[in-house]
């Protein structure tokens, strides 16, 4: 189940748990440890440790006789929602969202190879202006999975749409492949975005997913005024000699 990284097995574990604490996976309690065990393919032993480690950051806690369970206050820590791009906006007042619409559809082509879907599966389609006061800074057409959040009929202009989706539903993607690429604003976007048709835009593509690799959202930007800052890290590994590479927003 596992290849070697060069961690202790509990380590990988630990990983592992942790990542489905902050996804929801688990809800208020961890399975058994016996369980855990025979599910990874371990010894009970390797699987209390995993476990000892993340009581003792206070991630988790143990009741006696009734289980393990998760110290949602202290999830908090580890857990930051994907922002909905990695752009910044070259101004210096906040930029407020507007939502245009929120409503049901059906999958395209496009997108229900970006989404592993059926042609024609259903989706959530909301539609977002980006608000920097009277300017339009950019505008956003997001697909979500509707087989996850099957009841949603509100997104509010306020709340962060990831937070709002986990909080509603109890998880958000928590991995996300985004694609950059330079375009020409065409009559539809220049309306909307109130600028001369074939200026020049920045097009954000995003697919995200969460742990499991179920695509939950696939979405389309456009904006202007913004520049993309990436900080990449590159290490080679010393057990099978193969390049790792992070990519994260730069501070």
């Amino acid at each position: 189940m596992f290849e070697s990284d060069g961690l202790p097995l509990y380590l990988r574990i630990k990983g592992i748990i942790l990542q489905r604490i902050i996804t929801f996976t688990y809800n208020d309690k961890l399975p058994g440890e016996l369980l855990l065990a025979d599910e990874f393919k371990v010894a009970r032993g390797t699987i209390k440790q995993a476990i000892d480690s993340l009581v003792s950051i206070g991630m988790l806690y143990r009741e006696q006789g009734k289980g393990t369970f998760i110290n949602r206050d202290a999830l908090h820590k580890y857990y930051t929602d994907l922002p909905d791009a990695l752009v910044t906006f070259n101004a210096a007042m906040p930029v407020e969202v507007e939502i245009l619409s929120l409503l049901s559809t059906m999958a395209n082509q496009e997108q229900a190879d970006r989404m592993n879907l059926d042609l024609g599966s259903q989706l959530m389609r909301l539609e977002r202006l980006f608000m920097q006061g009277e300017k339009v800074m950019g505008h956003s057409i997001t697909y979500l999975n509707s087989r996850v959040y099957n009841d949603l009929s509100h997104v509010d202009e306020v709340s962060p749409l990831y937070q709002q989706l986990r909080e509603t539903f109890g998880y958000s993607p928590t991995k996300a492949t985004e694609r950059f690429m330079p375009v020409i604003c065409d009559a539809k976007l220049a309306g909307l975005l109130n600028i001369d048709q074939g200026s020049a835009l920045f097009r954000i593509e995003r697919t995200a997913s969460n742990l499991d690799d179920l695509v939950l959202e696939y979405s389309i930007t456009h904006t202007q005024d913004a520049t993309l800052s990436l900080q990449i890290v590159a290490n080679q590994s010393v057990v099978n000699q193969q390049w790792n590479c992070t990519v994260s927003k730069a501070r």
